[in-house]
């Protein structure tokens, strides 16, 4: 029985004369070619699969170096250090210029149906460019303020496009905690005492959040001082302590900005 079934598993493989079976080759070369057809089928953009791909590639990498300068553009803004804003404010410049001119009309598949696309990416560029005019007028504060509408944007826009991310979960927290601050300087420490519980909650959504590939050892502490600072300014609001609230308020402020820097994807 053994014998019988080599034999019949070698008379499927192989004809008399030692060649393979014809309809087993003609089925692999038709497999072959359908696999490399299907590489080569062109998607709703009128991109083959290799060129899709490719041009993702492309746009993931511009839009991380347009977030890395965003990000040091935010910091060294609000650390009023004229030269590395004026650095990042550039950059960021060049990256959503090429943005603009590269894939408003053609974005990549994660944003194809997105009718408001175009509009966000202009406004986008907008934001950027009159951020950097004002810091060429020296109005340092002012570049920094019109900075900050530009997280908004691209919440909405990862909101609107089933994109979740760590830094969309640190720009609902900083709006809350920017209201805590301007309370606290206010003196209003009842105020900054309701806060609490919001800023606790949305702080443990940025920390529950899937980490950025940035990530590394410092990340879960990073997150953890930013943690402790939460608690500490709940404590002096407690006591009605206004000196020890502002203080700690800015405390808070400068830990939320060192995650930021770092850890924060807001432009993807």
């Amino acid at each position: 029985m053994i014998a019988l079934a080599l034999i019949t598993f070698g008379a499927g493989c192989v004809s008399d004369s030692g060649e393979e079976d014809d309809t087993a080759a003609e089925e692999g070369t038709g497999e072959g070619i359908e696999e490399a057809e299907a590489g080569e089928e062109e998607n709703e953009e009128g991109f083959s699969g290799n060129e899709s791909e490719l041009m993702t590639a492309e746009f993931d990498t511009l839009m991380q170096k347009a977030n890395s300068n965003y990000a040091k553009a935010l910091v060294s803004t609000s650390k009023k250090d004229y030269n590395a804003s004026s650095e990042a404010l550039s950059g960021l410049v060049e990256d959503l210029t090429a943005v603009s001119e590269g894939y408003t009309e053609k974005p990549p598949a994660v944003y194809a149906s997105d009718e408001q696309w175009p509009e966000t990416i202009d406004r986008t560029l907008a934001i950027a460019v009159d951020s950097r005019e004002k810091l060429l007028e020296n109005d340092i504060d002012a570049a920094h303020t019109a900075l900050e509408p530009m997280r908004d944007l691209f919440f909405e826009l990862h909101t609107r496009n089933g994109i979740d991310l760590m830094g969309d979960r640190m720009t609902e927290f900083h709006t809350t905690m920017e209201i805590a601050i301007e309370d606290a300087n206010e003196n209003n420490t009842a105020a900054v005492a309701a806060l609490i519980p919001e800023l606790e909650e949305e702080w443990e959504s940025v920390s529950n959040a899937e980490p950025p590939e940035s990530a590394d050892e410092n990340y879960e502490a990073s997150l953890l001082a930013v943690e402790l600072k939460i608690t500490e300014l709940g404590n002096a609001a407690s006591l009605n302590d206004t000196e020890e609230t502002i203080k700690v308020a800015e405390e808070l402020r400068q830990a939320f900005a060192q995650v930021f820097a770092k850890y924060g994807v807001v432009i993807a």
